[in-house]
């Protein structure tokens, strides 16, 4: 599958409704993204990471398309790029003014791979008071939860 390119006509041709009606965007980007997990679930990471590039030109605040493309790039033995993309993701598929704290725990479980634990206390901590500010207790569990892991 090394020479995967990434094609959007069968996936808006897919999602039609109607003969002739207009594709529904939403609907388009999650066959994406089901086509990106699928190959990642099949170990196929370098191809998943095409299809998840080609879901984020679509959908850049899409968190699930960051998070898969990290994952992408942890898989195939690059994870000072995953860090990276997690760092970009925590920004940008975050509402404004806010950060995505799944793209940050990605990032810190990153860095700790790496040994870079300076780096894994401040991006739990960054995490830790994102979670709070959204007042989301999920998060917040998940984020203490992943501060014993790593620790």
């Amino acid at each position: 599958m090394t020479g995967l390119r990434v094609n959007p006509v069968p996936f808006v041709s897919v999602m039609r409704t109607t003969p002739g009606a207009a594709p529904s965007r939403s609907r388009a980007i999650e066959a994406i993204y089901a086509t990106a997990h699928w190959l990642l679930a099949r170990e196929h990471a370098r191809d998943a990471a095409k299809v998840f590039r080609f879901m984020l030109q679509l959908a850049p605040r899409d968190e699930r398309g960051w998070l898969g493309l990290g994952e992408c790039h942890e898989r195939i033995d690059q994870p000072r790029v995953a860090a990276e993309l997690y760092g970009a993701g925590s920004v940008i598929a975050a509402p404004p003014g806010r950060v995505s704290v799944r793209c940050l725990i990605a990032r810190a479980r990153t860095m700790a791979k790496l040994g870079r634990s300076g780096d894994v206390e401040w991006t739990l901590n960054a995490a830790e008071r994102a979670a709070a500010e959204q007042a989301d207790e999920q998060l917040v569990d998940f984020v203490a939860a992943e501060r014993r892991r790593l620790s």
